[in-house]
């Protein structure tokens, strides 16, 4: 079964789109099926994330089609019904991966895998009336290696020794390097795990910004961020799709949006009890953040209680799920 996936990746967008449809990628390849990627050669795209995990990847201009297939995948903000619906006549089948809602498709299958207490409704509009909805992080598409570390996840005692600080593979505004700052600053004593992709412009600063830390380091482009979740005792950063990630290893953490689609999604998160939620990072002040954490350590408790309740949204396995429905 051949699979195309349309999805882009770029600084100014991050790679979560582009990581989300890799995690599916593989569970497919699994069961046998041929996945091709489709993207376009935009600065900081993800061609060579694409191609390390053994897939191909082509680059596309931005109304082009995509080649015959028997699933289309489409993750992608900036497409519609109006470009889905044009590719019929190539794909067998299309499903689309959306957590927006605001705009119309022409799909077989509809992927939400965020929270949203509206449920089928939010959707039930803009879809072909017998398309089928996959909705909720119990679907979240992760790769393997997250359901593999959560199974060695030792209980979490809510005491915080060690940070992970990640704002996704972009963060064009540098909401990392105050970060950094501040824990540098108030936290001396923690030790601090910084995470960015390889499209983020600001590693130079980084570096200099984590020697001023005593126990800070910086890594760049990592391939165990599941094991480094799993190392971390609170997490400070987006809320994007590495929000279900950490749900997998009951990483609990402080959420600062850098992106309107995370606004909701760290929202829904807050609201069950399994984290905190500061809104926008463009509008939080260091010494905000700084109180915050503050207040977490000094409430082993309540960061244990979060990390048990967002545990319990996702366990890792969504991509296979996932996978299971289109091919069946």
């Amino acid at each position: 079964m051949k699979i195309a996936v349309r999805a882009d990746a770029s600084r100014e967008m991050g790679h979560g789109h582009v990581m989300r449809c890799l995690a599916l990628a593989m569970a497919l390849r699994d069961r046998g099926a041929e996945v091709s990627f489709h993207c376009r050669s935009l600065e900081g795209h993800a061609f060579p994330v694409i191609g390390q995990a053994g897939f191909a990847c082509f680059p596309i201009a931005p109304e082009e089609d995509v080649p015959a297939c028997d699933w289309l995948i489409v993750d992608h903000y900036d497409l519609d019904a109006t470009w889905e619906g044009a590719q019929r006549r190539r794909a067998g089948r299309i499903m689309v991966i959306d957590d927006l809602a605001n705009r119309h498709h022409d799909c077989d299958l509809l992927l939400d895998q965020n929270l949203n207490p509206a449920g089928p409704e939010r959707y039930a509009p803009l879809l072909p009336l017998d398309c089928p909805q996959i909705l909720g992080p119990h679907f979240a598409l992760l790769r393997p290696e997250f359901a593999f570390e959560r199974g060695r996840v030792a209980p979490r005692s809510g005491h915080v020794a060690r940070l992970l600080v990640c704002f996704g593979g972009g963060d064009l505004d540098d909401v990392t390097g105050w970060v950094v700052d501040m824990l540098a600053e108030a936290f001396p004593q923690i030790s601090v795990d910084v995470v960015v992709g390889a499209a983020n412009p600001n590693v130079p600063s980084l570096r200099r910004r984590c020697e001023h830390h005593p126990h800070a380091t910086l890594s760049v482009a990592v391939e165990d961020m599941a094991r480094r979740m799993r190392r971390a005792d609170l997490f400070i950063g987006g809320g994007g799709s590495i929000t279900w990630e950490r749900a997998a290893l009951g990483l609990p953490g402080i959420t600062l949006s850098i992106a309107a689609n995370q606004l909701p999604v760290a929202a829904a998160i807050a609201a069950r009890g399994a984290g905190v939620d500061m809104g926008r990072a463009e509008d939080t002040l260091p010494l905000a953040l700084q109180a915050r954490l503050g207040d977490l350590l000094s409430r082993p408790q309540f960061v244990q209680d979060m990390s048990l309740r967002l545990s319990a949204l996702c366990d890792g396995g969504g991509a296979r799920r996932v996978a299971t429905k289109m091919l069946n």
